[in-house]
């Protein structure tokens, strides 16, 4: 399957989900914390990267 097929399945379960919740829940699933926001196909790579392993991670700093 490519991202384009994909990412038109991962949008009609959204909107169907953000109706039945009455918000958008864009962000709201387990690979979102993959989603780098790109502006093709953002659900199809983050779901990628998630399948795969690959997460982000942030960095914080301790202020002194």
């Amino acid at each position: 399957m490519n991202f384009k097929t994909e990412q038109d399945q991962f949008d009609k379960i959204k909107w169907f989900d953000s109706m039945k919740a009455g918000k958008d829940m864009c962000g709201s699933y387990e690979f979102c914390g993959s989603c780098k926001g790109e502006w093709r196909y953002p659900c199809a790579r983050a779901a990628h990267r998630y399948q795969n392993g690959f997460i982000r991670l942030a960095v914080l700093r301790k202020q002194n």
